[in-house]
């Protein structure tokens, strides 16, 4: 079933251009590197990552991932970790995870899977047969506009289904309770994010979630591998980056605009994280 899929995809990928990100839906994309990569820091955001080709590795909190074809990588959160590409040519499926569908089937369904002691906002397993049939089947369904149009949903939410039946999928299943500290922490992240460029109060974020302080610090880093005031700073940095690469944004405005008070500061914490001033991005990029 995993050759069926890299079939299609490696399929969509040579009709391409360019040829190294292919959208199959809104919620479904697949891309491809050429060569190995240093290990550098990125964020991820919640979504199923199927590894199609080529070996990756993923670092979080101390854990090391190291990824295979077939694997599955189940993210729950948005999370800063750090990442590199150890086998080449690369090729990963990416399907975002709808919280909605998710919240709803848990609703429904009480066990949809075993416990573990500890959740992980990353996890990785083998694909099992029945997620990787389900996969095949939607980029079947989507690959037909009649298909697509009267099956796209019930086979989203079947999908939707085998992720939360999947074994390395706790911390999900954590999450699809709102009433949960893994719920707690994920909209703590979405305050952070549409926030960022203010003066951000972790002790106000603690509040508007229900937590105290200290709970919130520790659960925050048992979730994300990282402290609130760190994961602020990561995100700052990264849409700094972004902006200079793709809107040729200013080093000062850049540094403005995503919350510093002084260009000087943004540039050491920008060099020290990256490896090369804000200055320097664009040309780094290419």
């Amino acid at each position: 079933m995993l050759e069926s899929i890299c079939q299609h995809v490696n399929a969509a990928h040579a009709a391409s251009a360019p040829k190294d990100r292919v959208e199959f839906s809104e919620n479904v994309h697949s891309f491809a590197v050429s060569k190995t990569t240093d290990l550098h820091e990125t964020m991820y955001e919640p979504a199923l990552c199927l590894i199609l080709g080529g070996a990756k590795q993923t670092i979080i909190d101390g854990r090391t991932l190291e990824l295979r074809p077939g694997d599955s990588v189940l993210i729950s959160h948005h999370v800063p970790v750090h990442a590199r590409i150890t086998q080449a040519p690369y090729l990963a499926l990416i399907l975002k995870i709808d919280m909605a569908i998710i919240r709803g089937l848990h609703a429904r369904i009480k066990h949809l899977g075993p416990k573990a002691e500890r959740a992980y906002a990353v996890c990785a397993t083998e694909a099992d047969r029945s997620l990787l049939l389900v996969i095949d089947r939607l980029l079947r369904v989507l690959a037909d506009p009649v298909d697509s149009a009267l099956l796209l949903d019930s086979v989203h939410q079947e999908m939707h289904l085998r992720l939360l039946q999947a074994p390395h999928a706790v911390m999900l299943r954590e999450l699809a309770a709102r009433d949960s500290a893994a719920s707690a922490i994920s909209r703590a992240i979405d305050y952070i994010r549409l926030n960022y460029s203010n003066q951000v109060s972790v002790v106000d974020i603690a509040s508007r979630v229900g937590m105290s302080e200290s709970s919130f610090h520790q659960k925050f880093r048992a979730v994300t591998g990282t402290t609130p005031l760190q994961y602020l700073k990561s995100l700052r940095l990264f849409e700094a980056h972004n902006m200079l690469i793709l809107d040729n944004t200013t080093v000062t405005s850049a540094a403005f605009a995503v919350g510093y008070e002084s260009p000087n500061h943004f540039s050491r914490d920008f060099s020290k994280r990256f490896g090369f001033p804000p200055k320097d991005a664009r040309r780094h990029a290419g």
